[in-house]
């Protein structure tokens, strides 16, 4: 009886334990069960995703670039053919593994430890150099590539051929051809580079184009797979930077399903590129080449507007370069010949001066609309102006002369624009530069244009720690010794806004770009604006300008000398801009001459006068 109550008690125990370990067994079942569920069913799509990412590469392919054409339909920028060796190393991974396990087993039998990714390397130097050796007796040349970049494109870019020589000649092509098996991991590549036909012609406007390098990067794209980049030429200046996105295209590319070592095994999706479109510039081939020309002896930039629609006709710069020495890539050697001729810079759109007596013109508009002025009232120049104590002189009439506001403009007379200047301040004159775009970008599509300065009182307080704007400073801002720095193609913007009696031009780079709008406000009265073109042509038949004078055509222009410093020493430079016909303008031009480095030339605004007669000659005499 008592065994029997016994056994009782102990199967009550043992059902509760048993009870317990089924509920535990219950719920690990339920826990494996429902993370299986979760991983089979919920994240089906992921682990979809991560196993295509691990079988299929991407291999892009760009497109072909889209050509540069002038405004009257010449080729400035084209594609030509060039042909490359390139060495497939995916068909020699089985001789690399051989010959690497050869050396495995060698190495083993002489020493415990050896470095597996240096004979990896000297594998891939051995069987790449013994493959190309058939490339060196037929072309004589001595190509030897190192283990160690054999190694770095195998594991950057593994899927992509490495490439042995670029740009062959025709006769090396020819040769190659005709020895090469179709089976050889050798092989000739044709593809298309940049070719700029006219050379070094608006090279700062067209820009250049760099090769980008093979990459494998690890990010994926909306159908989660890596994607290997070929080479492909992107613009990095000029038109080609800023309308790459035109030019360029649309790549193609080409899924391939690899195995676990990398190889392909299969193609499964082909797109086919989407070729670049066609630009027209502007720009006016043969009136660029002799606004070049013109400005070839010299350093400095010129530009050339269409006066009525903002076109871009020129602009030119000196020293350039040829943007063709960037394929496939530029040599140390002639990039550091460019930077020290200061080639690199786009002058007529970054390169900020002080405009010297153009500012003149500027100030002559704010004294006909100040209302305080009277333009035909005549001034006694005596050759010097005494304010404050200070004596300024005027070196054009040293001994003294009657002028009005006319013959101040074409004769330069500082004593007369010193004295209107204080009567209506200077926050007047550096109002209406303001209102001409000076100091402003001119927003032109060209990249990196730089931003010009009006510098007020405040700007001075501040930068040269004075306590208030002198009369000085007044004068400086008058007759343009750098309290208006620019560049000359917001001068040449100016110039064409003067001509046609309005405050603001737009410029473009492009043909049919942006649009010169009628709701500009005029500058100045018919009539004061007749006065003023006058005496501007007066400059050019009579006085500083006599150089872009031309029989038969009323030019209108104004010359310009200042100062500026370049590493730490002051350089001279001319300007002279004008536009024409005086009354019914059609262009208007700005040409910048500097100081050269190492010379004592004598600049005076006559020079840059003549080139702009050699540009005029060009436009109204096209044949």
């Amino acid at each position: 009886m008592k065994l029997g109550m016994n056994l009782l008690k102990w199967d009550r125990k043992s059902s509760g334990r048993i009870k317990f370990f089924q509920c535990i067994t219950i719920v690990v079942f339920l826990y494996l069960f429902g993370g299986l569920f979760f991983r089979q069913i919920v994240q089906n799509s992921h682990f979809q995703q991560k196993l295509r990412q691990q079988s299929i590469r991407r291999i892009t392919f760009p497109a072909v670039r889209g050509k540069i054409y002038d405004r009257n339909g010449n080729i400035l920028v084209e594609n030509r053919p060039v042909f490359s060796l390139n060495l497939y190393l995916d068909e020699l991974r089985e001789d690399f593994h051989r010959e690497f396990l050869r050396r495995i087993r060698e190495c083993s039998k002489f020493v415990e430890k050896f470095d597996r990714i240096q004979i990896r390397r000297e594998v891939y130097e051995f069987i790449v150099n013994e493959t190309l050796s058939i490339i060196n007796d037929i072309l004589g040349r001595k190509i030897h590539v190192s283990g160690q970049d054999i190694d770095k494109h195998m594991s950057q870019c593994p899927m992509l051929p490495m490439t042995i020589l670029h740009d062959i000649s025709a006769e090396e092509c020819d040769k190659l051809i005709d020895i090469l098996p179709i089976t050889s991991p050798l092989q000739i590549n044709a593809n298309l580079t940049r070719h700029y036909p006219n050379g070094a012609l608006a090279c700062h406007v067209l820009g250049y184009t760099v090769l980008t390098e093979n990459q494998h990067p690890d990010k994926k794209y909306d159908d989660h797979v890596h994607i290997f980049f070929v080479r492909e030429q992107i613009g990095k200046s000029g038109v080609e930077k800023c309308a790459d996105h035109i030019l360029a295209g649309e790549a193609g590319y080409e899924n391939w399903t690899v195995d676990h070592t990398g190889n392909k095994n299969s193609l499964n999706k082909k797109v086919e590129p989407r070729d670049g479109q066609a630009v027209y510039l502007s720009i006016d081939k043969n009136l660029q080449k002799v606004t070049e020309e013109a400005l070839s002896p010299y350093v400095g930039s010129a530009v050339v507007i269409d006066a009525n629609s903002g076109e871009i006709l020129a602009l030119a710069n000196s020293p350039s370069y040829d943007p063709n020495i960037f394929y496939p890539s530029i040599s140390k050697e002639a990039f550091d010949q460019i930077s020290e001729r200061n080639g690199w810079l786009n002058q007529a759109l970054q390169g900020l001066f002080p405009i010297g007596s153009i500012s003149r013109t500027i100030a002559a508009v704010a004294f006909i609309k100040s209302g305080e002025i009277d333009a035909n009232g005549e001034w006694l120049c005596t050759g010097i102006y005494e304010c404050n104590g200070e004596l300024f002189k005027c070196d054009n009439h040293p001994h003294g002369e009657r002028v009005n506001l006319k013959s101040a403009l074409c004769k330069n007379c500082n004593t007369y624009m010193f004295d209107k200047a204080l009567k209506i301040g200077h926050r007047a004159i550096i109002r209406e530069g303001k209102k001409f775009g000076l100091g402003s970008k001119t927003e032109v599509e060209l990249p990196h244009e730089t931003n010009g300065s009006v510098i007020l009182d405040t700007t001075l307080q501040r930068e040269y720690k004075l306590d208030h704007w002198a009369p000085k400073d007044t004068f400086n801002l008058v007759i343009g010794k750098g309290c208006l720095l620019t560049t000359s193609l917001n001068v040449c913007c100016f110039t064409a806004s003067l001509a046609k009696n309005r405050y603001r031009t737009r410029p473009t780079i492009f043909k049919g770009g942006k649009k010169i709008s009628d709701a500009y406000e005029s500058c100045l009265s018919d009539k004061d604006h007749k006065f003023l073109v006058d005496a501007m042509v007066d400059c050019v038949e009579n006085h500083s300008g006599h150089r872009a004078k031309i029989n038969g055509l009323a030019v209108a222009g104004k010359t310009g000398t200042a100062k500026f410093k370049e590493h730490k020493k002051k350089r001279r430079l001319v300007w002279f801009t004008c536009f024409a016909p005086a009354y019914d303008p059609q262009i208007a031009v700005a040409v910048l001459i500097q100081e050269q480095k190492n010379t004592t030339t004598f600049l005076e605004g006559s020079q840059a006068a003549h080139v702009a007669k050699k540009i005029l000659l060009k436009y109204f005499n096209p044949n």
